[in-house]
């Protein structure tokens, strides 16, 4: 029985549609702080796109958090990028933080190199506001004085409605809670 022809053309659509797609979204988070989320396969391809979005966000805010726990792939060329970012932001005085990718994504990431760049770890589910909130308490620990860090997420976030849940959360030492916004 004679096998079936595929024409390359349709290895070439299959391929592609198989492909997940890339996606890069940039969020507001209050006065002080932008909201950048990315998904699919960061590569060298899409490394323009989430570059141009990286400096829109820390042109608009002082802290700027990076969502990767929708990434699929990356290699060298998404991690440079991500670096380089993080570089130009402390260099403005600006501060770039990573949510950090799946394990099986960050597995193709020098270790090291990682270190270069300030990273929260986040469950699957956990809204991005707990990485402020990590941010305020590690603040908090590295100057041994009193900072009023659930102030500072909530002034961040525009949202003083939230600050007294904050400060409960904080003063509980709870860093698994959610808080709906």
């Amino acid at each position: 029985m004679p096998g079936k022809q595929v024409s390359s053309d349709s290895i070439s659509s299959t391929s592609q549609a198989a492909e997940p797609a890339f996606g890069c979204t940039l969020g507001d988070g209050g006065r002080d702080a932008a909201w950048v989320r990315v998904a699919g396969e960061l590569n060298a391809a899409t490394v323009p796109q989430l570059a141009q979005m990286l400096g829109q966000a820390t042109r608009r805010a002082r802290t700027v958090v990076v969502d990767l726990r929708g990434l699929t792939g990356a290699d060298s060329s998404g991690l440079a990028a991500i670096v380089d970012a993080s570089s130009s932001a402390r260099r403005e005085g600006r501060r770039l933080v990573l949510v950090r990718a799946p394990a099986h994504v960050e597995r193709l990431w020098a270790a090291g190199v990682l270190a270069a760049v300030e990273s929260v770890d986040l469950a699957a589910g956990a809204p991005p506001i707990l990485a402020l909130l990590e941010l305020a308490r590690r603040d908090r620990a590295s100057t041994r004085q009193p900072v009023r860090g659930p102030r500072r997420v909530a002034t961040l976030l525009g949202a003083n409605q939230i600050t007294r849940g904050v400060d409960a959360l904080i003063a509980r030492g709870t860093q698994h809670d959610f808080i709906d916004g």
